[in-house]
C-alpha cells in the first residue's frame, strides 16, 4: 500500500491545473513516531483531496513531528519593535541553511503559498485549539500583514536590515505606512478542525470541580483566532470554509481512529475543498 505522501505526489502531479492550492496537514502524528500510527487528521484529509478534479493542483505541506526533519521554529515577535517596518516578509528571523532547520524556508512555504490561489488547513483540536504546530505556523505568517519586502527593505535601511535604531526611526516619522503591504491579500482559506470534547476521559469517573460543564470551546470557535487572523491580513475565509466536527465523544481513544471512516467525516472534510475551489473560482472569474 503507497503512504499518504506518496498518493498526494501520485493524485497531484497535474502542473498545468487552473487553481493551485496549498494543504497544510496540521497533526503532529505519524506511524514512525511514538504514536505508532498517522493522524485521524492526515486519513480525512488525504481522502479529501482524492474528490478533487484536475483542474486544481494540491501543493501538500506536512506538519507531523519527526526528529530529523525541519520543524517550524517559534515566531520571536519582532514586530513589537516597530510593526512591519521591523518585521519583514518574507520573515528574515531566520533563513534557509542557517542551521535552525526551519521548515518555512527550508520548503519554502512562503513563496508557495505566494504562488497559490489559496490553501486549506486541516488540524485536530489540542486543549482547545489548534495543534501547536498550526499554530506556530501562523505565527510565523504574522511577517505576511502590512509588512515590507525584505527588498524594499535593503532599499530603506541598507545592508543591515534588522537594525532597530533605524527602524524605529522610520515608524515614528509616519512617511513610509504606504510602502506596507498585505503580501497574500485577496487569497482565500479554508479550516478543517476536529476534536473529541475529551473522549471517554471522565465516563464512568469523577469530574473534578474545576471542570467547568459548559465550557467546552467547540471545533468552529477553537479555530477562529486564526480566522480573523487571516481576515485581517486581507486573506478571504468564507463562513462555508469552516468546519469544526466533533466526533468520539465519550468513546475510547482507540476506537476514535476506527470511527474515523465513517463516511459523514469524509464527507464534511470533502465538502470544504469543494467550497472552497468554488469560492476560489467566484473571485478568480
Amino acid at each position: 500500500m503507497i503512504s499518504f505522501l506518496e498518493y498526494l505526489a501520485e493524485a497531484t502531479k497535474n502542473n498545468n491545473a487552473s487553481i493551485r492550492i496549498v494543504a497544510f496537514q496540521g497533526s503532529p502524528r505519524t506511524k514512525d513516531s511514538c504514536s505508532g500510527g498517522d493522524s485521524k487528521t492526515s486519513f480525512l484529509l488525504n481522502k479529501a483531496i482524492k474528490s478533487i478534479s484536475k483542474e486544481v493542483k494540491i501543493d501538500l505541506i506536512d506538519l507531523k513531528v519527526m526528529d530529523t526533519e525541519p520543524q517550524v521554529r517559534p515566531c520571536k515577535g519582532c514586530i513589537g519593535t516597530s510593526n512591519g517596518l521591523h518585521c519583514l516578509y518574507p520573515c528574515d528571523c531566520y533563513d534557509k541553511n542557517d542551521g535552525t532547520n526551519d521548515l518555512m524556508h527550508e520548503q519554502n512555504v512562503y513563496s508557495r503559498l505566494e504562488k497559490a490561489d489559496g490553501f486549506v488547513v486541516f488540524t485536530p483540536v489540542h486543549w482547545s485549539a489548534p495543534s501547536s504546530q498550526v499554530k506556530a505556523l501562523f505565527d510565523r505568517l504574522v511577517c505576511v500583514n502590512l509588512t515590507l519586502s525584505r527588498d524594499d527593505a535593503k532599499k530603506l535601511y541598507g545592508k543591515d536590515i534588522k537594525a532597530h535604531q533605524k527602524t524605529i526611526e522610520a515608524e515614528q516619522s509616519g512617511k513610509y505606512r504606504d510602502l506596507l503591504k498585505n503580501h497574500y491579500e485577496g487569497k482565500v482559506g479554508a479550516f478543517f478542525i476536529h476534536g473529541d470534547d475529551g473522549a471517554d476521559d471522565y465516563v464512568g469517573r469523577k469530574i473534578p470541580l474545576s471542570l467547568v460543564q459548559d465550557g467546552y470551546i467547540n471545533p468552529r470557535q477553537a479555530i477562529m483566532p486564526i480566522v480573523m487572523q487571516c481576515r485581517y491580513s486581507g486573506i478571504f475565509v468564507p463562513d462555508n470554509c469552516i468546519e469544526g466536527v466533533v466526533f468520539g465523544y465519550k468513546e475510547k481513544y482507540s476506537q476514535n481512529n476506527i470511527d474515523v471512516r465513517k463516511s459523514e467525516l469524509i464527507d464534511k472534510a470533502s465538502n470544504l475543498i469543494t467550497n472552497l475551489i468554488g469560492e476560489i473560482k467566484k473571485r478568480k472569474n
